[in-house]
């Protein structure tokens, strides 16, 4: 009888690292050394979002419409007419940054707590950050990043918006204020992302890079 080799170390766990970034933030540079991929904390510019209560959820969901001529019940040719990326996930962590993304405000100003959507006052424990939601028309589009747990994946979606509905639930313990993220990919203009060989006019609103010869 038939019997499946089993590779475990293909067999993946762990929720990761998240990272997020304003529009037009550099895709980090990944060298694969030993099997894994390196730090996210060479990420230049892009932001770790902390914890979340359930790590990321990535959806690729494509359209599709059936050809059906009149002489037949079958479809003779189903037809791709869309698709649709995500990444979807809940953060725990309130924070200046995680505000900014979750309202579609991730401008490098407003990422920063000191410009665009923020108003600041004080210093240190004294400082006091105003945050006013971006009016419809101004969203700022931002980047989605996330590195696995054992460093051996990374995946991107270059450019997009939260499309979830952020309700925070201000309430006692254990339930922590939770601000939901679901990161609609879109097409970029040019990609900016140019490792392995790939080249900025692939347009493409997701990449998943995976590091050592276990994938194989």
């Amino acid at each position: 009888m038939g019997q499946a080799t089993l590779t475990t170390s293909r067999n993946k766990f762990g929720a990761g690292q998240l990272l997020m970034a304003p529009p037009g933030t550099a895709i980090p540079t990944l060298v694969c050394t030993a099997g894994t991929f390196g730090p996210v904390s060479a990420w230049t510019g892009w932001n770790q979002v902390g914890g979340t209560m359930a790590g990321l959820t990535v959806t690729r969901t494509p359209t599709v419409s059936d050809f059906i001529p009149a002489e037949s019940y079958y479809a003779t040719h189903i037809l791709v007419t869309g698709d649709d990326i995500q990444g979807a996930f809940i953060l725990n962590e309130v924070s200046k940054t995680n505000l900014a993304y979750a309202f579609n405000a991730g401008s490098a100003a407003s990422v920063a707590g000191t410009g665009g959507n923020f108003t600041t006052s004080g210093t240190g424990n004294n400082l006091v950050a105003g945050f006013s939601l971006p009016i419809v028309g101004q969203e700022v589009h931002g980047m989605l990043g996330w590195q696995a747990q054992d460093d051996t994946e990374v995946l991107f979606i270059y450019q997009g918006l939260n499309v979830a509905s952020v309700a925070p639930n201000f309430t006692k313990g254990p339930q922590a204020e939770e601000l939901a993220i679901t990161f609609r990919g879109e097409l970029p203009q040019t990609n900016p992302d140019t490792n392995n060989g790939y080249v900025s006019t692939q347009t493409t609103p997701f990449r998943w890079y995976l590091a050592g010869n276990s994938v194989y």
